[in-house]
């Protein structure tokens, strides 16, 4: 007895095209940017409420030219020289997301300290690397220099270090949204 194969063949092409699709999504699912923040610390430390401060100035975090480059800064490619302008695109990030939450009444970058009820928003930068981004980030109170919020976290899987940089500046803003009444 022989089988006829002839209905078969007008399936076979819908089908091949069907699993071409499921195989082109699994590839394209797995290089989708799945970068991870932990935060590894959280601390409040100010013995009044974090809602008495009106105004922040945030200052660019550090960063040391040897976290990103161990060669002469004569002979730094595209991609350390890209690196070198992290500290003020994570400022640029923070201070428009601080500004779009409305916590305070001024926000400014690297500006003058006028005010007695004005935080300080500093950093640096312990990791830095490929696939990874780490951060300290420092309030200390206008008046006094004494630190009263910190937290510290990381950046896993960075492949687009622009894109990391812009999450790691909506973290900051929200761990200081998140402090207020504390």
């Amino acid at each position: 007895m022989k089988l006829d194969t002839s209905m078969f063949h007008i399936c076979r092409q819908p089908l091949a095209v069907l699993l071409a699709i499921i195989l082109l999504m699994a590839l394209l699912t797995g290089c989708t940017a799945t970068s991870t923040t932990i935060m590894d610390e959280e601390l409040v430390s100010n013995p009044k409420p974090m809602s008495t401060y009106k105004s922040l100035v945030i200052r660019k975090f550090d960063l040391k030219r040897e976290l990103y480059s161990d060669v002469p800064e004569s002979r730094m490619g595209s991609q350390e020289r890209r690196y070198a302008q992290v500290p003020d695109q994570l400022a640029e990030q923070i201070l428009r997301y601080i500004k779009a939450k409305r916590i305070y009444k001024n926000v400014s970058l690297e500006g003058e300290v006028s005010a007695d009820n004005t935080l300080i928003l500093k950093g640096k930068f312990t990791k830095m690397g490929r696939f990874r981004v780490s951060i300290e980030t420092f309030l200390l109170d206008g008046d006094t220099g004494q630190e009263v919020a910190y937290c510290r976290q990381t950046l896993w899987d960075v492949f687009d270090t622009t894109e990391g940089i812009g999450r790691l500046g909506r973290d900051v803003a929200d761990f200081i949204d998140r402090i207020q009444y504390k």
